[in-house]
């Protein structure tokens, strides 16, 4: 197993001109690695599967001594290991391959809001006045499309498409523009909201009420400062210990879509993000779900037969 990991670096060193400080990096994480293997899951380097990897995640996570960066690099390293190993017909199926990128960074809870608490949170509104039917769909659709809090603000009755259940956000971040699409439920929600709610086209969709509970300033728009109000205030009545703001919902919409199989292009698109290294930022993953994620990845040895060395 030394003899690889020296033909390793020797590859890093002669034909990649690594540096000496990035090569002792490399090294002393593929020693890390193997007696990881050897001492805890007695396994050799070829033999290592993506549950494997997650371990060896989840063990450094539990120590206080090493930091998430820390891990990230560590990853990174193991990425190249096996890469390298594949490239050079020494495995068939790389165990690296089918891991998500952003299993290095643990879920922070207060980011982000589970399903059940979304659910807890909506169900414990009620609807039957005007204020707690807009609340209610405030937070309905902060949640289903992620949109920041300034784009929901700025929404007018035409910017709803309900036939094509869509709509346009004109004053996203830099002031692009976007189509978001939203679900059925959702579609269903705004239509009723549409019909309580009534107004000319360049009325805003979300109307501010007075402190009293009038709605006399019918065609008034909601303020950022206000809505954030209602979604903290909403969140304690419902029991939510977490501090909830529209933030959360926007990290929650982005870490429920990546659970639920959404490519991180695609949710990109979808919050307004010029590339993916902002996206990353508001996906939260953990190593459940890491789990759950590799299993019918195609690049899963386990998946096949043969899988290992030739």
């Amino acid at each position: 197993m030394n003899n690889i990991i020296n033909e390793y670096i020797g590859y890093l060193e002669n034909l990649c001109g690594f540096a000496k400080g990035t090569l002792k990096q490399h090294l002393r994480i593929c020693k890390l690695w193997t007696e990881f293997l050897t001492s805890t899951r007695d396994k050799k380097l070829f033999t290592a599967q993506p549950i494997d990897l997650l371990c060896y995640i989840e063990l450094r996570q539990k120590s206080a001594k090493v930091k998430n960066t820390t891990i990230s690099k560590e990853l990174c390293v193991l990425r190249t290991l096996y890469a390298y190993l594949q490239d050079f017909k020494k495995i068939e199926l790389n165990p690296a391959a089918s891991l998500p990128e952003l299993i290095c960074e643990p879920p922070a809870e207060k980011k982000y809001l589970t399903v059940n608490e979304c659910f807890k949170l909506l169900e414990s509104i009620k609807t039957d006045t005007l204020i707690g039917l807009r609340d209610h769909t405030i937070i309905a659709l902060l949640w289903s499309t992620g949109l920041r809090s300034s784009e929901l603000c700025a929404l007018d009755r035409n910017d709803i498409d309900l036939r094509e259940g869509s709509l346009i956000v004109r004053k996203g971040k830099g002031g692009k523009q976007r189509q978001v699409f939203f679900n059925n439920k959702m579609l269903e929600m705004l239509t009723h909201y549409w019909v309580m709610f009534p107004g000319d086209t360049d009325t805003p969709l979300f109307h501010a009420f007075s402190k009293n509970g009038s709605n006399k300033k019918k065609h008034a728009r909601l303020s950022q400062a206000r809505m954030a109000d209602i979604v903290r205030e909403r969140s304690k009545t419902a029991g939510i210990t977490k501090k909830v703001s529209p933030l959360t919902f926007r990290h929650t919409f982005a870490t429920h879509m990546y659970e639920a199989g959404v490519n991180m292009k695609d949710i990109k698109e979808m919050l307004g993000h010029d590339d993916e290294t902002e996206t990353t930022v508001y996906v939260h993953i953990s190593i459940d779900i890491a789990r759950q994620f590799l299993k019918n990845h195609i690049a899963n040895p386990a998946r096949y037969k043969d899988g290992g060395r030739k």
